[in-house]
């Protein structure tokens, strides 16, 4: 496994050294989100990430809409929390319409639809 380590400054070109998680603007700034919690936040940001490998596979139901398969377990692993807690904020997400489970049953992982959401100025 590679090292890491913590240096002083950004030196030149370095920032492009890392790869990031997009995490959309309006799901910080605006209010209809202002009560989902910053992690919830952050996974979102992992799962739009996921989705880039969604597309790029062509994993596409029969409605055209793409979706992830991304078990809890990797989930959980991936943010260092617990599956309780991965649940959670999975749910979280739901309540507020950002994403959308479709259980496949059987032991199988669910199929995750991450919602997309514009900004209308009303």
């Amino acid at each position: 496994m590679a090292q890491v380590f913590v240096s002083d400054y950004f030196y030149g070109d370095e920032l492009k050294e890392f790869s990031y998680f997009r995490i959309p603007r309006l799901l910080i700034t605006h209010q209809r989100f202002k009560n989902v919690s910053v992690e919830a936040k952050l996974l979102y940001g992992l799962l739009l990430d996921r989705m880039a490998v969604s597309m790029k596979n062509h994993w596409l139901d029969e409605q055209n809409r793409a979706y992830i398969i991304y078990p809890i377990k990797e989930i959980a692993e991936d943010l260092s929390i617990s599956q309780r807690k991965t649940s959670d904020y999975l749910s979280e997400l739901e309540q507020f319409g950002l994403i959308e489970k479709k259980q496949r049953g059987q032991g199988k992982p669910s199929i995750l639809y991450v919602k997309n959401f514009v900004y209308e100025n009303v």
